[in-house]
């Protein structure tokens, strides 16, 4: 996001080794969080750059690689997260060229194929928090977090907050998420647009949470990737089953675009199993999310009417009577849109167990007649 620089009384001054810490309260956007200029003790100066007074509350400073104008956040971020575990033993535009061929988006099953491929556990989660964050960057695992910056411009590299549009994901890499000693809470993170960047997580969340496509609840919400080495503890179980007809979908597109790119580079039965893979789990995935994303939509339809009604019976007199209503509307409703998400999901799931039975069944005929 841009660095807006405020007056100079609102700037950090500094005082010896240390920057005074002020607060300054005003009225700001219901996206905005309040200005301030934190302490070093509880921001990461020495890595990050230059505390800015903002309504944005940032320190940005240089990552030391970028993306440029191509859609290589995904490749760039895992490489990132590789070189924490000693594994990012290429340059990164290496990586880019076997993962994301014609110049496509990174699907998620992409980036857990890329990590896997290399010895390393990888997983999806959906529904993630600030203290999962906090907590899988304590442990030492590497954190992938799916945000959207539809709407978002990148002036000098960083990102200024805007209307969102269709969906437009972008993948960062989160390194830290803490709370200061005055009680707000920060993550810092790598952008491939080429900062590293400590935000409040106030305005963090505004990028991660609830993706949409063309205003449509896609079902992501606060996503993110763990990427850990398999000789530490078992990663969790993934939460991210909600999302399997769209994540699918996009991940046997990208597995098509990959074999095609094998076949032409003479890799006859990878491609062959990658195309093949990649269009049965794309066509089951593009079923399920016929089904999920209406689904989605009744589910959080139904639970609007269940809170409106909670309030109407809450207020008593006739407007209980409507509240009545509209609770057993809103649990109908709920429970319609649950059973149709869970089918598409499901559709989903299948598909991603085919294509890999596929592709499993074409590599182990490749290494018997190899």
């Amino acid at each position: 996001m841009r660095i807006e620089r405020a007056g100079a009384a609102q700037q950090a001054e500094a005082v010896g080794d240390e920057v005074e810490t002020k607060v300054v309260r005003r009225q700001t956007p219901a996206n905005q969080v309040e200005a301030f200029e934190p302490l070093t003790s509880d921001v990461p100066t020495s890595r990050a750059g230059t505390v800015v007074a903002s309504d944005r509350g940032q320190v940005t400073g240089t990552l030391g690689v970028k993306q440029g104008s191509t859609n290589a956040c995904g490749p760039l971020s895992l490489w990132l997260a590789l070189g924490q575990f000693g594994r990012a033993t290429q340059d990164w535009h290496q990586l880019d060229d076997e993962l994301r061929p014609w110049a496509l988006g990174t699907s998620p099953g992409t980036l857990i194929d890329g990590a896997r491929s290399r010895g390393l556990q990888a997983q999806l989660y959906n529904h993630g928090s600030f203290f999962d964050l906090e907590r899988e960057t304590e442990a030492g695992r590497a954190v992938l977090v799916m945000t959207d910056v539809g709407g978002y411009d990148r002036p000098n590299g960083t990102m200024q907050a805007g209307e969102r549009g269709d969906l437009s994901s972008h993948w960062m890499r989160v390194t830290r998420a803490w709370e200061d000693s005055l009680g707000r809470r920060w993550v810092e993170y790598e952008n491939p647009w080429g900062t590293r960047e400590v935000l409040r997580f106030e305005q963090f969340d505004l990028l991660w949470r609830d993706q949409r496509l063309a205003g449509v609840p896609t079902g992501y919400d606060r996503t993110y990737l763990l990427i850990d080495r398999t000789t530490a503890k078992p990663l969790p179980t993934t939460t991210a089953d909600d999302v399997l007809a769209i994540t699918s979908a996009a991940d046997g597109a990208q597995t098509v675009a990959r074999g095609v790119d094998a076949l032409a580079r003479g890799n006859v039965i990878t491609g062959v199993g990658r195309i093949v893979g990649g269009l049965l789990t794309s066509a089951f995935g593009s079923a399920g999310t016929l089904l999920a994303l209406p689904g989605e939509i009744l589910e959080r339809t139904g639970q609007t009417l269940l809170e409106t009604g909670k309030r109407g019976l809450e207020d008593g007199g006739l407007a209980a009577i409507g509240g009545a209503v509209s609770v057993a509307a809103g649990a109908v409703v709920n429970a319609v849109g649950t059973v149709v998400k869970s089918a598409g999901n499901a559709l989903g799931f299948v598909g991603q167990a085919i294509g890999a039975m596929v592709q499993g069944a074409l590599a182990g005929l490749a290494k018997l007649f190899g």
